[in-house]
């Protein structure tokens, strides 16, 4: 009786083992694989097309301008020339006309005094801004304020503006109602001149 209870027992008790190791094996099963996720690169940009941009260059100055009366000029020489039959100042800058002119010459046809302008070769002497041209002559003195002068001859001849001349420069009037020997020039030009022209530059009167 004893031995059938113990068989029993162990049927029982391998029966139970039996439905153990189902279960372990069950919880030791390897977990279904999931599916891997797929991850896709970003798109790549496309690199952006060149672009041709046009730069402005700086703009050339013009040429300067050339005149006749600079021709025999030396390349790089500053002269300064006085036509006194065209009654006009031409700046030459080498062979290149740097600022020119109407002007007004010495009275050339006044008989008891010579206020021409002398004609030759001469230079600049000295430079002065807001003084006053003083002198006279058996006609009267004279007390003229200028912007600016510059004398080159020793006697005291030079470029001026004329503010009180009440023709206009250029003129043939100059023979009678001209300088004393001076060269009148407009303000814009003689203070160009003034500006641009050092002390020792040549002069060159012409008839």
């Amino acid at each position: 009786m004893k031995f059938t209870i113990n068989l029993r027992r162990g049927a029982t008790i391998a029966g139970a083992i039996s439905l153990l190791a189902v279960l372990v094996g069950c919880s030791a099963a390897a977990p279904t694989p999931r599916p891997t996720p797929k991850h896709t690169a970003a798109p790549v940009a496309a690199a952006p097309t060149p672009v041709a941009v046009s730069i402005a260059l700086p703009a050339q100055p013009p040429a300067p301008a050339v005149s006749p009366a600079c021709a025999g000029n030396q390349p790089g020489v500053k002269h300064i020339i006085v036509s006194i039959s065209a009654q006009h100042l031409y700046a030459c800058d080498g062979q290149a006309l740097y600022t020119d002119g109407p002007v007004t010459t010495g009275a050339s046809a006044i008989a008891n005094v010579d206020d021409s302008t002398p004609i030759g070769n001469f230079h600049i002497r000295d430079k002065a801004q807001n003084t006053v041209l003083s002198g006279g002559d058996v006609n009267g003195a004279w007390n003229d304020p200028v912007q600016y002068w510059m004398p080159f001859t020793a006697g005291g001849c030079g470029f001026h503006d004329a503010s009180w001349q009440t023709f206009p420069l250029g003129s043939p009037l100059y023979t009678t109602q001209g300088s004393h020997c001076c060269v009148h020039v407009a303000l814009d030009v003689v203070s160009t001149v003034f500006y641009w022209a050092p002390v020792g530059t040549p002069v060159t009167v012409e008839n």
